[in-house]
């Protein structure tokens, strides 16, 4: 009789945590995705090495295909962009697990690269920001948490919501385009798996197939919406003249690596050597923008930083 209740006791105890975690009976919203699929191409550690990678290699053939089929929304999304930046709006990432941190990667990437406002180009986490280093299973399940870290930053109707969801479930996105649908501001969706309805006022659907490892979106999944992601921010800094003729303008003196390159930039541009770029730079205080307009216009810094706030850099350089 004792054997029988400790042997209820643990099935008891058992069914208690599986209920608890909510595990018990759960149905799987999953099962049909592309990235949790299994493809059909399969290779173990028999195979050899070389092999191996020249599978994984031809795998990412597939990233190329879904770029192409989704040309004509991306450059929407760059319009999108560039319309919301240029009026004074800022745009906001927001994901879980790898999303979420190829979300904080693109955000830190622009104000080095492209001089932006750290508060105009903003990534928000699932978990927060200790979940970039340390996972935080389950903080992509919220359908609360997302608002209150949108409202955390006064996310208004003026800014762009970009929400990047792999699988295209993640109740932390969809409840954050939700809400910033709900107050009018524009959103945009990252995602890599087909959805059953429109999901935000712009859709990008990145379907690269199964993973190399089934459900492991940090792969193909991943590398096609950094690539996205890279397309919209660096276009988009094109068209707001962050970038001439392929070189950055607006570079952060920050490191000897940035203040040769702006040393290098200013004197392609204005075909001088560098000891005359870096004159220039220094009476700039390093800024190539104000730079080209205190040599092209002849005016003081004061005079040429009022003005590049009002002025098209491309136009001025441009003009015959």
């Amino acid at each position: 009789m004792l054997g029988l209740e400790v042997k209820n006791k643990f099935f008891y105890t058992q069914f208690v945590i599986i209920k608890k975690y909510g595990v018990f009976l759960m149905k799987d919203d999953f099962i049909n995705l592309e990235t949790e699929k299994v493809r059909k191409k399969n290779r173990n550690k028999s195979n050899t090495v070389p092999t191996l990678v020249d599978d994984f290699i031809l795998e990412y053939d597939a990233i190329s295909s879904a770029l192409r089929k989704n040309k004509k929304k991306i450059s929407k999304a760059v319009s999108t962009f560039t319309e919301v930046f240029s009026r004074g709006g800022s745009i906001y990432f927001i994901g879980a697990g790898t999303s979420g941190r190829l979300g904080v990667l693109e955000s830190s990437e622009c104000p080095p690269t492209f001089g932006t406002d750290p508060k105009r180009i903003i990534s928000i986490m699932a978990g927060g920001k200790s979940a970039v280093f340390k996972s935080k299973e389950g903080a992509e399940d919220s359908s609360t948490d997302s608002i209150k870290d949108l409202r955390a930053k006064n996310y208004s109707k003026n800014d762009l919501l970009i929400g990047i969801s792999a699988s295209g479930k993640s109740e932390y996105v969809l409840s954050a385009i939700k809400f910033a649908k709900g107050i009018k501001s524009k959103t945009i969706l990252i995602s890599c798996n087909k959805l059953k309805k429109n999901i935000s006022d712009l859709d990008i659907v990145l379907n690269v197939g199964p993973e190399f490892v089934a459900g492991s979106t940090r792969l193909k999944s991943g590398t096609a919406t950094k690539t996205v992601l890279n397309i919209i921010t660096t276009v988009s800094m094109m068209k707001l003249e962050k970038i001439y003729k392929n070189m950055m303008i607006d570079i952060s003196p920050s490191t000897r690596k940035l203040k040769a390159r702006l040393i290098r930039n200013l004197s392609n541009i204005l075909g001088k050597n560098q000891k005359t770029a870096i004159d220039l730079l220094e009476k700039s205080r390093w800024s190539i923008r104000i730079a080209l307009i205190m040599n092209k216009m002849d005016v003081s810094y004061k005079r040429a930083k009022i003005l590049s706030e009002q002025i098209s850099i491309t136009e001025m350089l441009d003009e015959k």
